[in-house]
C-alpha cells in the first residue's frame, strides 16, 4: 500500500507505485540475514508538495520477518518497519503488516533524488536483532540497527 494510513489508503497522499518486482536475494547480504523473498524492489511518485511517503506491506506470518530492510547508500542494511525509524510491525486479519516511510531523495531512496518518485529495493527479512548492533561486511564502521 502506497500512501498508507496504518495499512489503508490515505485519500489525501496521491502516491501510486508504479513499479514492483520480485527479484533474487543480492550476491551479498548480511550474516544471519534471511530473505525468504528475495528483494521486493518498487518505485512510487508522490503528489505534488510532498517530500515523502507511507508505505504497507502484508505478509503472511509464517514468512518469520522481523522487518523491512533496505540498504542505504553507505551499504548499512535498516529495519525502516522498527520503532526508531518510525514504523511498526502489526498483525492484521491473520496477516503481518509492515509498515514503513521513505523520504524522497533520502538515504533509502535508491535513486537518491528528490524528484518526486521513490524507488527502493528491500526486503522483507529475518534479522537477528541485538541492543548493540552488528557491523556490516558492506560498509566500514556501520552498525545494523
Amino acid at each position: 500500500v502506497a500512501g498508507s494510513q496504518d495499512g489503508k489508503v490515505d485519500p489525501d497522499s496521491g502516491a501510486r507505485i508504479t513499479r514492483l518486482a520480485q527479484e533474487d536475494a543480492p550476491a551479498q547480504w548480511p550474516d544471519g540475514m534471511e530473505m525468504p523473498l528475495g528483494l521486493l524492489s518498487f518505485r512510487a511518485t508522490l503528489a505534488a508538495g510532498r517530500s515523502s511517503e507511507k508505505f504497507s506491506l502484508y505478509l503472511d506470518p509464517a514468512l518469520g520477518v522481523n522487518g523491512y530492510w533496505v540498504q542505504d547508500g553507505s551499504g548499512t542494511w535498516t529495519n525502516l518497519s522498527s520503532a526508531a525509524y518510525g514504523g511498526k510491525m502489526v498483525s492484521e486479519g491473520g496477516r503481518l503488516r509492515l509498515d514503513f516511510e521513505i523520504s524522497d531523495g533520502g538515504p533509502f531512496d535508491a535513486d537518491g533524488q528528490a524528484n518526486g518518485a521513490i524507488t527502493a529495493p528491500g526486503a522483507a527479512a529475518q534479522m537477528q536483532l541485538s541492543v548493540v548492533g552488528l557491523a556490516s561486511d558492506l560498509a566500514p564502521n556501520g552498525f545494523w540497527l
